[in-house]
């Protein structure tokens, strides 16, 4: 990745229709890139999936329970 420095100067040597056209596009990738992980809401969403369990946030409380007894 270029540094902030040598992008900022290319970007002000655009003409400023063109400039707008960048900040449009760095804006459509922003709202591209992924939200942010909520963990209860996916385990939550995912309660079931695995082999005889209803709860996803109670099966990760067991998994939390059986590697604190490995220690």
């Amino acid at each position: 990745m270029q540094n902030l420095e040598e992008l900022t100067d290319k970007l002000t040597q655009l003409p400023e229709d063109k400039q707008r056209e960048v900040a449009d596009y760095v804006d459509f990738l922003i709202s591209r890139l992924p939200k942010s992980l909520n963990a209860n809401r996916i385990l939550r969403e995912t309660s079931g999936i695995w082999k005889d369990e209803m709860n996803g946030i109670a099966y990760e409380n067991a998994l939390r329970r059986q590697w604190k007894e490995r220690s």
